[in-house]
């Protein structure tokens, strides 16, 4: 095996969110490097499916029916995963919701709590559960989602925003903590990326604006393009591997140029 290979034969990765979208793409990148992988999400049906694909091409994959947002299901999902493979590698915060689109005026306090709970109290969760586990085995390393709304702001995802930057702000925090445990944990901030949360659900309730704001993405985007669930696995597997191993508390954004703004 080549001193650059990124895979890790035999480890185990738990990533939440991992039925579709970003989680997707990482499980299924995972796997080909040689990740033994939990699938943690709410969708149960799309998470069984999920596995059930992954598992037929010959790789080792559980899915696990989790509401992240639910601390005692994040504690027994974390723990019958140590029990059904003794170990914990990785883990991956990349469940997540975007909330409804509206004006701070008209934001309830239900949608508020719903979507702080799922986007940032739930890495607390997954955190305050998994990083013991790590200690036992020698190190590990986390990987959370946050997304460059953190940085830029959202006019019409507010809450969302404000989720994602107390995620960037716990990955730092956590960093100073964890660090001498031999425990890694940094942060992507992914920009726009096809088949994911905010574009589905901006486009399902404005489909005659579909094709307008798609030119005007592309035009925002230096790159020319929105990313791929594939993209963001690929920096995931790299921070995951031997080769970040001094990479710690960082912030990566992966947007195609997104956040620096119209030319």
């Amino acid at each position: 095996m080549s001193s650059f290979d990124l895979g890790r034969a035999g480890a185990v990765a738990l990533i939440t969110g991992g039925a579709s979208g970003i989680g997707r793409g990482v499980a299924e990148v995972f796997v080909e490097a040689g990740y033994r992988l939990v699938l943690a999400d709410v969708d149960a049906s799309t998470g069984r499916q999920a596995a059930d694909e992954l598992s037929a091409l010959g790789h080792e994959v559980e899915f696990m029916p989790c509401d992240v947002a639910d601390e005692s299901q994040v504690a027994a999902t974390i723990q019958a995963a140590a029990r059904r493979w003794q170990r914990l590698d990785f883990l991956m915060n990349n469940a997540g919701v975007v909330g409804h689109q509206t004006s701070i005026e008209n934001l309830e306090h239900e949608e508020l709590d719903r979507v702080l709970a799922i986007d940032l109290k739930s890495v607390f969760y997954t955190c305050k559960h998994v990083i013991p586990l790590m200690r036992q085995g020698g190190g590990g390393s986390i990987l959370n989602v946050a997304s460059i709304t953190a940085d830029t702001g959202s006019a019409y995802y507010t809450a969302y925003s404000v989720a994602k930057s107390g995620v960037i702000a716990l990955t730092r925090g956590l960093a100073r903590q964890i660090g001498r445990f031999n425990i890694r944990i940094n942060c992507l901030s992914p920009g726009s990326i096809g088949g994911t949360g905010l574009m589905q659900e901006y486009y399902a309730s404005h489909p005659e604006q579909q094709s307008q704001d798609r030119l005007g993405l592309m035009k925002k985007i230096p790159m020319g393009r929105p990313g791929r669930p594939r993209d963001v696995a690929h920096l995931a597997l790299f921070l995951a591997s031997t080769l970040a191993e001094h990479i710690q508390g960082a912030i990566l954004t992966i947007d195609g140029g997104e956040s620096l703004g119209s030319q």
